[in-house]
């Protein structure tokens, strides 16, 4: 059965929390992450030039393994440029897919969204690599656009069982999802007063969240994935980023949360999202800036 599961790798290759006085994770402690993912039947690594060591590490993990012709990778190339052109979107592409040349499946995604007039040289990028093309956006409004675009073959964007506009934003239009930050960077996992301190009037929320999975007596990870497995489509997947081999389990225990459960969790935490603080705290950028990792 295809895998609905991405590995999400920009923790294999940054500083945890990306600040700059914690190490970058051994490239030991990488290749387990990755081993354990392939064990659990993960075959779609995600990455970007912006991740530090991850795309490196992927690559040398991959050629070590010999997966090539089962592996998907999805590489991402810079666009926030200031001068961003034809020229110079086509030139951050074939540096992101030089990386992964040998690699069966690739999927090259704008790292932001590009418009009309910058998309046909992403895509003629990709096809010169063999690579289908896509893009990783922020909005809804974003996702809206992109979809509108000829030869999109996959969004990622962000979303959670507080904020699903992305999914709403594709309506009826044929284009595959990934979706990230189902934890909301973290944040919905963690106790209520760590949660406030990072994002303001997310303490509440997390205490509601935690009590709901206490009434259903399940892990409140686990009712995240499944939730959102619920709310995407067939061809759509789930990214998710972990920091140790043990955190790979949510992933089997996702699968196996009963539907009931998973629907009462769902009915229990859905006022939420008319929550005013809800809001601000599913948009990382209202933040204060040390807080979003």
């Amino acid at each position: 059965m295809r895998s609905r599961f991405v590995l999400g790798t920009v923790q294999l290759g940054l500083p945890y929390g990306r600040n700059q006085s914690l190490p970058v994770m051994s490239q030991q402690a990488a290749f387990r992450i990755l081993d354990s993912a392939w064990g659990v039947g993960v075959r779609a690594f995600d990455t970007a030039e912006a991740y530090g060591v991850s795309a490196e590490r992927l690559r040398s993990w991959s050629a070590q393994r010999g997966n090539a012709d089962d592996l998907e990778v999805v590489t991402k190339c810079n666009v926030n440029m200031p001068e961003l052109s034809a020229y110079t979107a086509t030139r951050s592409a074939h540096a992101a897919l030089s990386r992964f040349v040998g690699v069966h499946r690739v999927v090259l995604l704008t790292h932001g969204a590009v418009d009309a007039e910058i998309w046909p040289a992403i895509t003629a990028a990709a096809y010169q690599h063999g690579a289908s093309a896509g893009q990783s956006v922020y909005t809804p409004r974003e996702v809206a656009r992109a979809c509108k675009m000829r030869e999109m073959s996959r969004i990622q964007a962000p979303a959670n069982i507080l904020d699903e506009r992305a999914i709403d934003a594709r309506s009826g239009a044929g284009v595959p999802l990934d979706i990230r930050s189902v934890y909301l960077q973290g944040v919905l996992l963690e106790p209520a007063e760590q949660a406030g301190r990072r994002a303001p009037g997310a303490g509440k929320i997390a205490t509601a969240l935690r009590t709901a999975a206490a009434a259903l007596d399940t892990d409140l990870a686990p009712l995240l994935v499944a939730a959102m497995l619920h709310s995407i489509g067939g061809l759509d997947r789930v990214i998710l980023g972990v920091d140790d081999e043990a955190q790979l389990a949510v992933i089997s225990a996702a699968l196996e949360v009963p539907v009931d459960t998973m629907m009462q969790f769902r009915d229990a935490v859905l006022p939420l999202r008319d929550d005013p603080d809800t809001r601000l705290v599913v948009d990382p950028r209202t933040w204060p800036a040390q807080s979003a990792r």
